[in-house]
């Protein structure tokens, strides 16, 4: 029987997990995790990882895509999800070292948390972060743990700091994802509210281009030496205010979208993210939606969505 050249298990199923998912045509492993009781949810990593480990592939791959914190989010809930994050990484490095050998480890970090309060943009992998919320703070902790973790277990990682992700599978009750919101306006005929400024610049970068960076990324680390951790900068390399937004939804849909402007809680956002990465600046060239063409798929997927609500 042939050996499986790679194993992967992606962690967590949301937005960009289940982008990772199916970048590839072999099926990751099936793990669910409890993630609401502590305890259970580390029982459930650690026999996850078990089970990863039992395949004979000669390299296994784990993407940690889970999380519900946001800007928002209260500190105590984003101080769970970093214990549970930590704890995870502590069974990694008392794997032995032929585990650990054969490991690439993916983490899913945020520009938005990086940078918020840092100046002078577009920002690169060698600006100084500085965040300006729990969720950032967070975010940077996760990726110095990982960092420490690495360098002590001998494996390779990859941290994608993402610029704003969106696509078909967004989770709106996560208080994120305004492209979708916009879009949702003119399928439910509800008006949105934006409580930043129109002229606030992001860089957008669709769910599947965003998927396609993470897995090259994580196949090339895989062969840098051992204890190497790579960060990079994910995303369209291309800002856009939300006023542009609107504009090309008006000019895709032939109508504006409903707006109402100043309602919601603004704390922790930049009013630009511009970036630029510096970091294997050639997977770039994989991130290949446009904005028009991405906000026609959240169009078509939330109308197909509202038609089997209906039936």
């Amino acid at each position: 029987m042939a050996v499986t050249q790679t194993a992967r298990w992606v962690i967590g199923r949301g937005l960009l997990g289940s982008a990772v998912s199916r970048t590839r045509d072999d099926a990751p492993l099936e793990a669910p995790v409890q993630w609401a009781d502590a305890e259970r949810a580390h029982a459930d990593l650690a026999t996850g990882l078990r089970r990863l480990l039992s395949t004979d592939a000669t390299r296994v791959e784990i993407y940690w895509c889970a999380g519900r914190g946001v800007t928002s989010s209260p500190p105590s809930q984003l101080e769970a999800e970093f214990d549970t994050f930590d704890g995870f990484l502590r069974l990694l490095v008392a794997l032995p070292a032929a585990d650990r050998a054969r490991l690439a480890f993916f983490l899913a970090s945020s520009v938005g948390g990086a940078y918020a309060a840092s100046p002078h943009p577009p920002f690169t992998e060698r600006t100084e972060p500085a965040p300006s919320s729990a969720y950032g703070h967070t975010k940077l902790r996760m990726e110095r743990a990982l960092e420490a973790a690495t360098v002590a277990g001998g494996w390779r990682s990859f941290v994608a700091r993402i610029t704003n992700l969106y696509g078909p599978g967004q989770d709106l009750a996560k208080g994120q994802g305004l492209l979708s919101v916009i879009v949702a306006s003119y399928v439910t005929h509800r008006p949105v509210s934006i409580y930043v400024s129109l002229d606030t610049l992001r860089d957008y970068i669709y769910e599947d281009d965003c998927a396609r960076v993470i897995d090259a990324a994580v196949s090339r680390v895989a062969f840098e030496p051992a204890g190497t951790i790579v960060t990079k900068i994910v995303g369209a390399m291309t800002a856009q205010s939300i006023g542009a937004i609107l504009g090309e939804n008006t000019k895709l849909r032939r109508r504006r979208p409903r707006v109402i402007l100043g309602q919601g809680d603004p704390r922790g956002q930049a009013n630009d993210l511009r970036v630029r990465s510096e970091v294997w600046t050639d997977l770039d060239a994989l991130v290949k939606t446009t904005i028009p063409e991405g906000l026609d798929n959240l169009y078509r997927a939330q109308l197909a969505q509202l038609a089997r609500g209906h039936r």
